[in-house]
């Protein structure tokens, strides 16, 4: 499964929209829906890390 969709599936599942899981991680929705969409396709670590803490997941399983 593509990284994206990973981010995505667990955004819902923990009830964030776009706009929340931006803020709550301090990147912007645009970069945010880019990742989700496949548009961007390489996060920084210090990015990966703040999404991962945000839908309490590991780094691993959203990105690898």
């Amino acid at each position: 499964m593509m990284m994206g969709v990973k981010i995505k599936i667990k955004r819902i599942q923990k009830g964030f929209t776009q706009d929340e899981l931006a803020k709550n991680t301090g990147i912007s929705r645009y970069y945010l829906s880019a990742l989700e969409r496949g548009k961007a396709n390489n996060p920084s670590i210090d990015v990966m890390k703040k999404i991962a803490e945000a839908l309490e997941v590991s780094v691993q399983e959203l990105f690898f």
